[in-house]
């Protein structure tokens, strides 16, 4: 008589990846994001740091090189945030008008 055959459980590998979205050091709410734009002098671009919630708005103050990633810059905007020496701007978040809240239909339509 033969015996059943063993399932075997497979290991699933758990690949890390880098964030996208940061926690804001204002509000505390993870919607913190970073963009770059690109500059006249090649090899760097510029940094723009925005948190959707709050409205935080800031520009690195320099150009920073093309290597660097979203999660390099947003440690190096925290430091400079904490110490006081980024200047910050506030900008409203877009607000998203839903249909049916407070909106009405124009005569004549149903």
């Amino acid at each position: 008589m033969g015996k059943r055959r063993k399932k075997y459980k497979r290991i699933i590998k758990r690949i890390p990846r880098i964030p996208t979205v940061f926690q804001c050091p204002r509000c505390g709410a993870k919607t913190l994001s970073i963009k770059f734009e690109k500059t006249d002098t090649p090899g760097l671009k510029k940094a723009i740091i925005s948190c959707g919630n709050c409205g935080l708005y800031a520009e690195y103050p320099q150009p920073v090189p093309e290597l660097l990633q979203p999660v390099d810059i947003y440690a190096k905007f925290i430091d400079l945030y904490l110490e006081g020496k980024i200047k910050i701007e506030e900008r409203k978040p877009e607000e998203v008008k839903e249909i049916g809240e407070g909106s009405e239909l124009p005569e004549g339509e149903a």
